[in-house]
């Protein structure tokens, strides 16, 4: 656990190969994952208006991670225009992350779902292996873990990932790519339409 919901933020995190989620906590005492932060962003940077956060922070994925000051990130924010401009492209690449599940989820099939949030998670990462179990996946998506374990036999089957025991092994990333709904893609910019 980074930090909880309400605490003061003291350090902004610069994950290299951890991936972060950021949750908020439901009343009935879950929590719901917002967004995952990868090496494409930073955690701890949302509380500019203030240093008290009204999420959760914790490690999904562990790896590496920098740790700044927030006063030290404040103050670089303020005198370096270049380091401004990278902080709000940042900050709209996480704001389309949390906006785009919505369109997806309700425009395209559980199985494009599952390939855009792996496609998303591997972005994340550097390596072809997901430590994640099938209900976990299912509990982000919001879609049932049997929706899950049947397109993750079937991209099995087709050798486009192989599946163990909370474990997700990509086989043939440019065919899982190519199946990926085109959120995947608004998503990430870099790739061709």
């Amino acid at each position: 656990m980074i930090f909880r919901p309400h605490e003061v933020i003291q350090f902004v995190y610069f994950p290299v190969t951890a991936i972060i989620a950021m949750e908020i906590d439901i009343s009935d005492g879950t929590s719901a994952e917002i967004v995952l932060i990868g090496k494409e962003g930073m955690v701890g940077s949302g509380v500019m208006g203030g240093n008290q956060n009204f999420s959760r922070a914790r490690v999904k994925f562990s790896g590496l991670a920098y740790k700044l000051p927030l006063t030290v990130f404040q103050s670089e924010l303020s005198q370096d225009h270049a380091f401004l401009k990278i902080w709000m492209a940042v900050t709209r690449q996480m704001i389309l992350q949390i906006a785009m599940p919505t369109v997806c989820s309700s425009k395209h099939s559980n199985e494009q779902q599952v390939i855009r949030w792996l496609m998303n998670t591997l972005d994340k990462t550097q390596g072809r292996v997901l430590q994640v179990t099938h209900q976990e996946i299912a509990d982000t998506l919001g879609i049932r873990r049997e929706s899950v374990t049947l397109t993750a036999g079937k991209l099995s089957q087709e050798g486009l990932l192989e599946v163990s025991r909370g474990q997700l092994r990509i086989l043939d990333r440019p065919q899982l790519e190519a199946r990926a709904c085109e959120c995947y893609r608004v998503m990430n910019p870099a790739l061709k339409h």
